[in-house]
């Protein structure tokens, strides 16, 4: 089985050398360490996976819970976008994927302003019947285990119900460790051992990066297994920048909301907003 990124990875880095150095150095320590659930042949000096997770998800804790909970839902949403292709190669007319990340996509534009908003009481905590309502026609038969390639398609499937619950903030952190299981060490992007490790990286460096930023990884992990995975990245891709414009267009919006701004117009690449944006508006201003 050959593993491979769907676009140029020039840019992995970009994001990674703008976090805080702290966040950095979280990083480098737990890339440096081998795991014995990616089937690293150093198993006997293998560290936690778990524990890796734990201690990475953490980070994103800050005082500003509302933009923890924002971090959690994006990181789901890409890994969501990720998992598309193998619902789509085992059964092609599931629209669970899509209706799925539409939701997201739909609560993360209609909450974000209100969620930025310090002046409007944002309640994170979803109520039962606003949940009921999310994950109506999003619901998965989790008993018919005749169903061919049975486990490849519950935790694929299971990574978008657990997407879903990432909208309640009582149930982000544990939902989003649910979906890097059924990722990283189960079968929801590929089955078997081989390139566990690639894809662990590509989550460290690119996607826990993209997701403190709200923006697109540089590239997607695909599997040419699934085939036509070029294309199906490329869209993928797409979709992510579109749905990380629209959310840094509410951003800039609240930021310079009743201040004087130089920025006329959203830059066209979500990725030359970051270094266009002064540092007093961005991200951090929420993180601090």
């Amino acid at each position: 089985m050959t593993l491979e990124y769907s676009s140029v990875t020039e840019k992995r880095l970009s994001l990674l050398w703008q976090l805080p150095k702290s966040i950095q150095g979280t990083l480098s320590r737990v890339g440096q360490q081998h795991y014995e659930e990616l089937y690293e042949p150093e198993a006997e000096d293998a560290a936690s996976l778990q524990d890796a997770l734990d201690e990475i998800l953490e980070v994103f804790q800050s005082n500003n819970q509302t933009l923890s909970h924002i971090r959690y839902v994006w990181m789901a949403l890409i890994l969501a976008s990720v998992v598309e292709p193998t619902v789509q190669y085992y059964q092609p007319l599931n629209l669970i994927p899509q209706k799925t990340i539409s939701k997201i996509e739909l609560w993360l534009l209609e909450n974000l302003e209100k969620m930025l908003d310090s002046k409007r009481k944002f309640f994170n905590a979803l109520r039962k019947e606003e949940f009921n309502a999310i994950v109506d026609g999003i619901q998965i038969d989790y008993t018919n285990k005749k169903v061919p390639n049975f486990q490849i398609i519950f935790e694929a499937l299971d990574v978008y119900m657990s997407a879903i619950k990432t909208l309640d903030y009582n149930q982000s952190l544990e939902s989003l460790l649910d979906i890097l299981e059924n990722c990283l060490e189960g079968y929801a992007i590929f089955p078997g051992s081989n390139g566990r490790r690639e894809l662990f990286d590509w989550w460290l460096l690119e996607v826990v990066p993209a997701s403190w930023y709200l923006m697109p990884p540089s590239s997607i992990y695909s599997v040419d297994k699934l085939g036509n995975e070029k294309n199906k990245g490329f869209c993928q891709m797409n979709k992510l920048n579109e749905i990380s414009s629209a959310m840094w267009s509410i951003i800039l919006t609240a930021s310079t909301s009743g201040q004087r701004s130089n920025l006329r117009t959203l830059p066209n690449k979500v990725e030359d907003s970051l270094n266009k944006i002064p540092f007093d508006v961005r991200l951090d201003k929420w993180a601090s």
